[in-house]
This record gives C-alpha cells, structure tokens and sequence, in this order.
C-alpha cells in the first residue's frame, strides 16, 4: 500500500502525546538525544505553551498519524539572541526516507523567516550522517564541535553544530 506525501500542519494540543512518543523513542533508544529519562506529556505541553506563541511547532501526518515534529526555541535567553533559535526535529522510524524531515524543515524554516528571525541553530549528537544531511540540504553548513560533550549509554559522543542562515534567502 502506498501511503498519501507528509502533510505539515501547527501542532495542537491534540498531537502532543505523539509528539512526546516520538521524542521519547529517541530518548530510550539513542544517543540523539541527551535526556536519559523520558519526557513527561506534562513537560511537553509546559514546553509547547511556552514557546507556541513565538515558535513554530510542527507536525507532519501521513494517513492522519502524527508521524513526525519539528519545532524552534530560543537558542539562548539573553536579549541579544532573541532573533537566533535553535531548530528541533524528530521523525518516527516507521518514517525515515518518505519526505517527512525534508516537509517539515522546509514549512519550519520559511516560518521562521517569515516571523523575522535571523538565524537557525541546530545541534547534533554525532556521529548521526542522516540528520547531518538533512540539515546540510536545508542550508545549515557545520560551524563547530564539543568533543566528549555527553556521556549516554555508557559512551562520550560529540555534539556539532550548524547553523542557517535565515535572512536574506
């Protein structure tokens, strides 16, 4: 059977117990993400009340199933980096290779250029050479290394960071 494309949408309130789902996979099962405990649905509803309203949250359906999100926050809280997010994103395995990462950092960075902001931030746990050519096809170019930055499943893993520009483009 062949599925319908992704279709990119804001999330709702609705859409968050997948949501954390999806992240947790990732939190359990990987080293993609730093948490070593799963996330509460509480802590993601706190998160998605506290930043919708500035920050896009998205997610991408495929036969009405929540199958992917992709969100923005502040990269840091001081005044100066206000125009400067850090971009997140998560896809369920059940859809890696169908255009659901391609879908979602396409709507989330034109959002972001719309609302004005200045620059993407993305960090990755490496080595992860899919996410790291997601995010080079979306215009982040790599800027940097932490060497031995998170220990997780017994292991030191590297973080880098990339980052797109969003003005002007």
């Amino acid at each position: 059977m062949i599925s319908s494309p992704p279709q990119v949408r804001s999330a709702t309130a609705d859409d968050l117990v997948r949501v954390r789902d999806i992240i947790n996979h990732y939190i359990e099962h990987s080293v993609f993400n730093f948490r070593t405990e799963p996330q509460s649905l509480d802590e993601v509803r706190a998160l998605w009340e506290q930043r919708r309203r500035r920050f896009p949250w998205l997610v991408a359906v495929i036969d009405d199933d929540v199958v992917g999100a992709a969100y923005a926050g502040p990269w840091n809280e001081r005044a100066a980096y206000q125009w400067t997010v850090e971009s997140t994103i998560y896809v369920d395995p059940s859809a890696h290779r169908r255009g659901v990462g391609d879908a979602l950092y396409t709507d989330l960075l034109d959002l972001l250029r719309r609302k004005g902001f200045h620059s993407a931030i993305a960090v990755i746990a490496l080595p992860n050479e899919p996410s790291v050519r997601l995010h080079e096809r979306h215009g982040f170019e790599r800027v940097g290394r932490l060497r031995e930055a998170g220990y997780k499943n017994d292991a030191w893993h590297d973080v880098g960071f990339w980052q797109c520009s969003l003005a002007n483009s």
